[in-house]
C-alpha cells in the first residue's frame, strides 16, 4: 500500500498511458509509506478484496475508475481507494466479519492454508486502518501484483 498525493492521480495515469517507465520512476520519487505493511502475500488481500465485493463492499469503485484503468493495463491490480471511502470503515471492521468465513473464501478461490483466515482478517484490519487516516489530500494506491 502505497500513499498518493490526490492531486498526482491524473499525471499517474497520463505516465500510466504514456511511458510505463515514467510512471514507475515517479511513483517511486512521490509516495509516501503506508502506516503498515501486510505480511501475507498479495493473493490474500486479493482474496480479501473479491470477499469484500460478494458482500456488497466494493473498494475498487471511485471517481477515479479511469485513471484506475490506465494504471492497472501497466502496474498490474491497483485499486486507488479514497477518503470517500471512509463511508465503508463499519463494514470493514474484522469485528463484523468470521475468521472461518475468511477461511471457506480463501479456500473456494483456491487457496487453502492453516492461517487463512488470519490473513483475512489482517487484511481487513490493514484496509481499515489505512482508510480511516486517509487525509483529504490523500489516496491509497492499492496494488497487489
Amino acid at each position: 500500500m502505497t500513499l498518493v498525493p490526490r492531486d498526482s492521480v491524473t499525471e499517474l495515469a497520463s505516465l500510466a498511458r504514456t511511458s510505463p517507465s515514467s510512471f514507475h520512476s515517479y511513483l517511486a520519487e512521490h509516495r509516501g509509506t503506508a502506516r503498515q505493511e501486510y505480511d501475507w502475500s498479495g493473493y490474500c488481500m486479493l482474496y480479501v478484496l473479491t470477499y469484500l465485493d460478494e458482500r456488497g463492499i466494493d473498494l475498487e469503485q471511485s471517481e477515479f475508475d479511469a485513471e484506475s484503468e490506465a494504471i492497472n493495463r501497466v502496474y498490474g491490480l491497483t485499486v486507488l481507494i479514497t477518503p470517500a471511502h471512509k463511508r465503508l470503515l463499519d463494514q470493514l471492521d474484522p469485528a463484523r466479519h468470521r475468521e472461518e468465513e475468511l477461511a471457506a473464501h480463501f479456500d473456494e478461490m483456491g487457496m487453502d492454508f492453516e492461517e487463512s483466515g488470519t490473513a483475512g482478517l489482517d487484511g481487513l484490519t490493514l484496509l481499515r486502518d489505512n482508510i480511516a487516516e486517509l487525509r483529504d489530500d490523500q489516496v491509497l494506491l492499492l496494488h497487489v501484483g
